[in-house]
């Protein structure tokens, strides 16, 4: 099993790192009925064979790969909106966009804030290293104001 801070001294494929957690995530299930992680995973990765990919597993271990994926609540909905909208050859700007536009539609409130998302953009840096980053809550709020998702507030 791998953790955060370990240092590999050959590439780790993205589908290993997955399948690893997923066995765990199996053999629970045979004892007991129990399930230790009793939660849906959604992985992000990238090697270089297979560049960057995306993945996802449920409490019984299954996992599929995808091009677009979500899970939770209203999951249904939001993949239906992810299968029409996604398109191959898509940047970075155009999948925020993707990914803030599916959960405006799929969120149990008529009005999203960057207080109640959370997004993490996976990219190589200028040397080819992953870099993970969280955006900020100025960069979320520009985001949804860019799609017509978050409206300037009226002065009273």
């Amino acid at each position: 099993f791998f953790f955060f801070n370990d240092t590999a001294t050959t590439e780790i494929y993205t589908e290993q790192i997955v399948g690893s957690v997923r066995c765990v995530q199996e053999t629970d299930t045979q004892f007991g009925g129990s399930r230790l992680f009793g939660a849906a995973f959604i992985y992000a990765g990238y090697d270089t064979t297979h560049g960057f990919q995306l993945y996802n597993s449920d409490p019984s271990g299954n996992y599929a790969g995808w091009k677009a994926t979500a899970i939770g609540t209203n999951s249904i909905a939001a993949n239906s909106f992810l299968k029409d909208e996604y398109q191959e050859d898509i940047n970075l700007d155009q999948g925020l966009d993707l990914v803030v536009k599916s959960l405006s539609k799929t969120l149990d409130t008529s009005s999203p804030s960057a207080d109640k998302i959370e997004l993490l953009v996976l990219q190589l840096d200028e040397n080819k290293q992953v870099k993970a980053r969280f955006l900020n809550e100025k960069e979320i709020t520009e985001l949804l104001k860019r799609n017509n998702i978050l409206k300037e507030k009226v002065a009273e």
